[in-house]
């Protein structure tokens, strides 16, 4: 604290010690024994005097003497009345009641009365009243003291009533007299006012000095505290942990007390930082001013105030170290330091990164840092102070030259983090903190450059083996699809073997296209599994159904152990079609390299909780083994264990690689167990999700053909010609009305004239793709035209291909070479919901006929049910190879029967082919597509009749 501080608080120690505010009290003492001595003189003086009046008035000689007696007690100056035993006054002086007129009424009255007539305090009255109660009861005189309000102020008396006897009448009053006390009452008041005010003036400066947290005291000659603030006494308190730390303190204690004695010898103040303990044993520092403090005797006392100094001192020395520390980072830390200004300018710079940059610190200081930038970065530095003074702080990376020798400069990256210091009183600077990450920089460069290269080879690989899988599955499409409409003509025996190895073969290498394609989808990563439900047991035993008979015919044992037997209700969630895939290669490896003996299959439960099955598949033949060293090589894409494998049993050596990565992307582990001559064996285990069995679906097996694409408007996008062919077979047994478009531009004309049903576009195709014939369809203006439905017929067999085309438009897609059900359905599935059908078939008047007959009527519905079946095979045989007579013949001939049935909805397709059985001359054949969509419906009617026609045999 600061020697002006001390001098100001010396101003301000407690009252008690002000000489001036002494001399006041001293004097209203005086004043207040004076007032109190002329009051007892005058009391004295009283009494005696109204002894005297008392018994004169007690003892009257007369009404003259009465009236002497009365003219003295008027000039007395003390008030003086005399009541009756009621209370009620017989004598008033003038200076108990001043006004003549108020005296004259008050004489046979009493006070109360008087109160009330005269607007007096009501609550004086009755105090009065009870007193005079009190002396009238008494043998002494009763004494108190009351206040009588005037508008000049109130006074106060000392009131004296006293019992008196009447000689005579024998009734007794009382005398009473008041003094005058409002010089004494005014006296104590002015001397209890100051008192307080004292008091309140000690009080205030004790609490403004206790809340003062430095330590204030006064001690006088003899080292005796005068006064002291809580501070004080804290730091004066006794108590420490230990004998060691009270004698240091006593030690601490009499250092400081030593202050006060050399204040007294040179009467000098003086400052000093101590270090003292406390109560507690914490040892604090101090800061003291001690002065000499003048009393008005003369005597001198120590006035000291301490501030504890020991956060500071602390501060400092954390501060000391703090710089101490800042010159040893900034001289010896690896890292690269340094300060500017916010106009870049470099305040300073450590040696590390004055290292880096080539040039003495000292050189460094006052350039500014665009000198060492990048020259492209230098216009943007200016920018960058902008943003840190604005956010505070800033991260990133920095580009320096560093300084070579002959003029050369390297470039190097600095990742920093920089912030801005702002101190009062000071300008704001820059501390940025950095580290060389030149190396890290170039080895990321140098790995993205190896990253983009290895997915440019991978981009590479997956557009070949696109374009592999679309210049495959075009061609392909062509051959499997005029294969099957090949095999709905007549052929003989050695023409239908010929179809059917046609055929396979081309199944056989879609398969292997297949394995190459699911091979590349799992080097990149991009091969999905499915979640669907199904029965396990089911999915797998119908799966391997054509293997074991495939088995069979090679003379083995095909055993199967099916996981109902441990499991009844396998229905789980998971990759159906990707779980069969693996069982079908391990199959049918074992079946190809088995010359004789068996080949098992088992799928059993190995565990069950609430929400999953834990399920091993194991496959095991008796084939010839395989040997140890060869065991791991199998399941190298493209392996296979012998070199003549391929010539012997054929395959890519895909088979086992794609079925390992399917097992462990399904969270399971494929294993082998072999031994030469006597066979191997392939298990893995799986853990699948539990489902709820599905509800039992309708159990009628319709054929696809339901007739609702008869009629149906399709425009065809192809630039394949055999392809175009082979939808064209397809569509237009359906009835389907079918317009063909070589390319893009040709399809947008016919798009933007006709409003068609449905779109059937290729992917791939010059010019205008199937994505941009399906992105201009949507933005044609007519918004029911550009909503309408486009299937994707595309070669492109992958999955993020397939999410492309959707996303552009498309609302479904077909892998070539597809079949003409998945074909058949996709479209119906896109077509708008028709209106409920009207009934297949009506009864009623056939019943109407049968009158009543019931077996009649379920004889007609039987032979119907017998003979129709073979009826529609002709119909559809003949429609197949245009054999148009023979279609209006059966036409014709099923015509009666289905009038008696009442399928009356085929009534116009049936018209149309029956006139093909005319002999007139005039009846022209129809188009060949308007037989075509008539037939469909003919034969859509009929079917649908005949499901309805079974239930009523059931009823």
């Amino acid at each position: 604290m600061s020697t002006s501080a001390a001098r100001l608080i010396s101003n301000h120690v407690p009252a008690e010690l002000d000489p001036a505010v002494q001399a006041r009290l001293e004097q209203l003492e005086r004043e207040l024994a004076q007032a109190r001595a002329n009051e007892e003189a005058a009391l004295d003086r009283l009494q005696r005097l109204m002894a005297l009046t008392a018994n004169r008035l007690a003892n009257p000689a007369g009404d003259a003497q009465r009236a002497f007696y009365e003219t003295i007690l008027d000039e007395l100056p003390v008030e003086v009345v005399v009541l009756d035993e009621q209370f009620r006054y017989l004598y008033a002086n003038p200076q108990a009641v001043p006004d003549p007129e108020h005296r004259a009424w008050l004489i046979g009255h009493t006070v109360i009365e008087f109160c009330e007539r005269y607007g007096y305090p009501l609550d004086l009255a009755r105090h009065r009243s009870r007193m005079f109660e009190q002396a009238l009861r008494s043998a002494e005189p009763v004494v108190w003291d009351d206040c009588t309000p005037f508008p000049e102020g109130p006074r106060y008396h000392q009131r004296h009533f006293k019992l008196l006897a009447q000689v005579g009448a024998g009734k007794p009053f009382m005398l009473g007299y008041g003094l005058d006390v409002t010089a004494r009452v005014q006296a104590e008041a002015r001397s209890q006012r100051s008192e307080a005010a004292q008091r309140e003036q000690q009080e205030f400066m004790q609490q403004v000095l206790d809340t003062n947290p430095s330590a204030i005291y006064v001690r006088d000659a003899d080292g005796q505290f005068v006064f002291s603030n809580r501070a004080m006494a804290q730091l004066s308190g006794a108590g420490h942990a230990t004998p060691q730390a009270a004698d240091e303190a006593a030690r601490d204690a009499a250092r400081y007390a030593a202050g006060d004695d050399l204040v007294l010898a040179t009467g000098q103040e003086i400052t000093s930082e101590d270090r003292l303990a406390l109560a507690t044993g914490e040892m604090r520092w101090f800061h003291s001013v001690k002065r000499p403090l003048l009393r008005p005797d003369g005597s001198v006392h120590v006035l000291g105030v301490s501030t504890d100094i020991s956060d500071l001192k602390q501060a400092q020395d954390t501060l000391a170290r703090s710089e101490k520390q800042y010159r040893d980072l900034m001289h010896y830390a690896q890292a690269l330091i340094c300060t500017y200004d916010l106009a870049g300018h470099l305040l300073s710079v450590n040696p590390a990164l004055a290292n880096l940059l080539g040039h003495p610190a000292a050189d460094l200081v006052g350039q500014p840092m665009t000198t060492y930038l990048l020259a492209e970065d230098q216009a943007g530095f200016g920018d960058f102070l902008a943003r840190i003074d604005n956010r505070g702080e800033a991260q990133g990376v920095l580009r320096v030259l560093r300084a070579l020798p002959r003029g050369s400069f390297e470039l190097r990256h600095l990742l920093y983090h920089t912030f801005v210091v702002r101190e009062p009183g000071q300008q704001p600077y820059i501390i940025s903190h950095s580290h060389d990450i030149t190396d890290r920089v170039l080895a990321e460069r140098e790995s993205q450059r190896a990253r983009d290269e290895a997915e440019a080879s991978a981009r590479a690989r997956e557009n070949f083996l696109a374009n592999m899988s679309h210049e495959i599955r075009t061609p392909m499409n062509g051959v499997l699809g005029m294969t099957a409409q090949l095999a709905k003509t007549r052929l003989d025996v050695r023409q239908q073997e010929l179809v059917r190895v046609i055929s396979s073969s081309g199944r056989h290498l879609l398969a292997v296209l297949n394995d190459v394609l699911d091979m590349a989808k799992i080097s990149a990563g991009k091969l999905e599994l499915e979640a669907v439900t199904f029965n396990l047991s089911e999915s797998v035993t119908e799966a391997l159904a054509p293997l074991a008979a495939q088995a069979r015919e090679k003379g083995l044992t095909f055993t199967d152990v099916p996981l109902r037997e441990s499991c009844p209700l396998p229905w789980v969630v998971g990759d159906a079609h990707r779980l069969n895939q693996v069982l079908l290669n391990l199959v049918s490896n074992a079946i190809k390299f088995t010359a004789a003996g068996s080949v098992s299959v088992s799928s059993a439960l190995l565990d069950e909780t609430a929400d999953t099955l834990g399920v091993r598949f194991c496959v095991a033949d008796t084939g010839p083994g395989i040997e140890a060293g060869k065991q791991a090589l199998i399941f190298e894409s493209f392996t296979q264990a012998n070199a003549d494998t391929a010539r012997h049993h054929g395959g890519t050596g895909l088979g086992l690689s794609i079925s390992r990565a399917l097992v462990e992307q399904m969270g399971g582990q494929l294993r082998l167990a072999s031994t030469p001559g006597q066979g191997s064996s392939f298990d893995f285990e799986l853990r699948f999700p539990k489902a709820p069995a599905p509800a039992v679906a309708d159990a009628t097996d319709a054929a696809y053909n339901t007739g609702r694409l008869v009629g149906t408007r399709v425009l065809l996008v192809e630039d394949n010609e055999i392809n175009r062919t082979v939808a064209r077979m397809m569509l237009e047994p359906w009835g389907v009305d079918l317009d063909e478009a070589e390319d893009g531009t040709v399809a947008l004309g016919l798009l933007t004239q006709v409003d068609y049903d449905l779109v059937l576009t290729d992917i791939q195709m010059p010019g205008l793709s199937g994505i941009d014939v399906t992105q201009r369809l949507r933005q044609i203006p007519d918004p029911h035209r550009a909503a309408t439905p486009v299937i994707a017929l595309t070669a492109n067999a992958f999955r993020a291909d397939v999410e492309r085309y959707l996303a552009a438009g498309v609302n479904a897609c077909l892998t070539k070479p597809y079949d003409e059900a998945t074909l058949y359905q996709t479209m119906e599935a896109l077509l708008p919901a028709l209106p409920p059908a009207a009934p297949a078939y009506n009864l009623a008047p056939l019943r109407e006929m049968a009158k009543g007959r019931e077996e009649f009527v379920r004889k007609i519905v039987r032979s119907f049910l017998a003979n129709m079946p073979n009826s529609l095979a002709q119909l559809k045989a003949a429609g197949a190879a245009a054999n148009w007579p023979e279609v209006g013949r059966l036409a014709h001939h099923i015509k009666p029967n289905l009038h008696t049935l009442g399928i009356c909805d085929v009534a116009p397709a049936l018209e149309v082919l029956v006139r093909l059985h005319s002999d007139e001359p005039a009846a022209t054949p129809e188009a060949p597509a308007v037989l075509r969509q008539a037939l469909a419906q003919l034969v859509a009617g009929v079917e649908r009749a005949l499901a309805g026609l079974c239930a009523e045999l059931t009823d």
